[in-house]
């Protein structure tokens, strides 16, 4: 009965094994061109990056669009030009595994690219270099984080962003006055209502919020110090090396011809203001790189 169990056992066990994401990895362009499918990792509501339009139900976004630059070239490197593009929602905790599950071929989003997750997934070259910064009002005077010192400064609660704050306290000997918020959009508006002088987030998360204030976006601006750096990069499955050349290819094009740069224009240029682009993505965008990066602070 023991034996008898144990066998059963092992042939429930043995499909899973066979389709396991380290050998079924292995020929992602083959299972491609045989299912005539790519599968293309989105997120629900990351503007302007990853998300689907409520009013039009369209997947849309800055990553969307550099991975739908990818499904081009993979129809023309498959001849397959009927190569189906299938979009499956992921979030913040299920990218990764969907990635090494075979759930998705690409992951779309604001994924940043570190060295510790690249023992999970692979990545492409970077895409965008999303920075912490200090969002302050034009006519506040404030121009150096030296001028923020016994200032107020709006920042989302225990996120390494609060931390950053606290380690530049210390190392600079300044004084900050915390003003706790839930979310970058709520640090905007403490800033707005001046129930605060600084807001400090990830310049591309306060960008979307900040493009709801319409006229009044152009009374604000980023202080040009970067407290640190995150790049992020388009996720796909490891040891996969066929399809991970074809995604590089496709981004280094990108990158090298200025293509990427006019996406940036197009998602981040809006008829009230610009997010301007920090020293670390123009630098980005004159040369490849999918190095990861533990968090960088400065």
């Amino acid at each position: 009965m023991h034996l008898f169990s144990a066998l059963r056992a092992l042939l429930l066990i043995l499909p899973l094994s066979w389709m396991s994401p380290g050998a079924w990895a292995q020929d992602t362009l083959t299972h491609i061109a045989k299912t005539g499918e790519l599968r293309l990792g989105h997120r629900e509501a990351s503007h302007p990056f990853s998300y689907k339009d409520p009013a039009t139900g369209q997947v849309r976004g800055y990553s969307v669009d550099i991975c739908t630059k990818i499904y081009e070239e993979l129809k023309k490197e498959l001849k397959r030009p009927d190569l189906r593009l299938t979009y499956v929602l992921v979030d913040g905790k299920n990218r990764l595994a969907d990635l090494k599950n075979n759930v998705v071929d690409l992951e779309c989003g604001t994924t940043t690219n570190t060295l510790e997750r690249q023992k999970e997934v692979a990545f492409s070259h970077h895409i965008f270099i999303a920075t912490t910064a200090f969002l302050v009002r034009k006519d506040s005077g404030i121009k150096t984080v030296d001028d923020l010192n016994g200032k107020r400064i709006a920042v989302e609660r225990k996120t390494t962003n609060d931390g950053l704050l606290a380690t530049n306290e210390r190392t600079y000997h300044r004084k900050f006055i915390y003003v706790p918020v839930d979310s970058t959009a709520q640090g905007l508006d403490a800033l707005t209502r001046r129930e605060a002088d600084a807001v400090f987030a990830d310049d591309a998360g306060l960008w979307s919020p900040m493009t709801r204030l319409g006229k009044a976006m152009g009374d604000y601006q980023f202080l040009e110090k970067r407290l640190s750096v995150e790049p992020y990069s388009i996720g796909l499955r490891r040891q996969d090396p066929r399809f991970k050349e074809l995604v590089d290819q496709v981004t280094r094009r990108l990158i090298q011809t200025g293509e990427m740069a006019a996406l940036y224009k197009k998602w981040f240029h809006t008829d009230q203001g610009t997010l301007p682009m920090s020293v670390f993505m123009r630098d980005a965008l004159k040369r490849p790189s999918d190095v990861g990066v533990e968090q960088i602070a400065f």
